[in-house]
């Protein structure tokens, strides 16, 4: 169900994407006799229109399966490097919001961070065999990952006491 949800958001802003584009094209390069919906009107018309219809909802479609990601830090613990994961996850804007057995949920702070991401901001830090597992959106995620490394790999270097 989730997959499906995703899919429609998705759906839903690349065509409001598409009608902005519209209406810059409309706005900029025709005169005023010409509007927005009569530009949409004739592009759909056209011998590309089905295709242009076909390509948005085969790119929904498979959003959902690229646009997210899944991805294991060997050497790190949940438990023993918190503040890291927390420090990783302040960088890029996103703050604790719930804490259940072996799983830290993660969600953007600020309502237009939010809405960029489609209001699918959710990173998930789950404790796994010999590291940790982050899954989210692959954007946030990727980078959160890359900043979580960075910092597990300067903390050899560390002086313990």
């Amino acid at each position: 169900m989730r997959y499906i949800i995703r899919s429609l958001k998705y759906l839903v802003v690349i065509s409001i994407l598409y009608l902005a584009l519209v209406w810059i094209t409309s706005v900029s390069t025709y005169p005023d006799d010409v509007n927005m919906w009569m530009l949409l009107r004739a592009q759909l018309a056209s011998e590309q229109g089905p295709l242009l219809i076909v390509a948005f909802v085969a790119l929904s479609i498979f959003y959902p399966r690229f646009g997210f990601m899944r991805n294991r830090i060997e050497g790190c613990d949940i438990v023993r490097d918190r503040i890291r994961i927390d420090n990783a996850m302040k960088v890029y804007g996103y703050r604790l919001m719930d804490v259940r057995d072996d799983m830290l949920i993660y969600r953007a702070e600020g309502f237009v961070k939010r809405l960029s991401l489609m209001f699918e901001d959710e990173i998930v830090v789950r404790g796994v065999e010999g590291g940790i597992e982050i899954a989210g959106i692959r954007r946030a995620a990727a980078r959160i990952i890359y900043q979580l490394k960075a910092y597990i790999e300067n903390s050899r270097f560390e002086d313990k006491e």
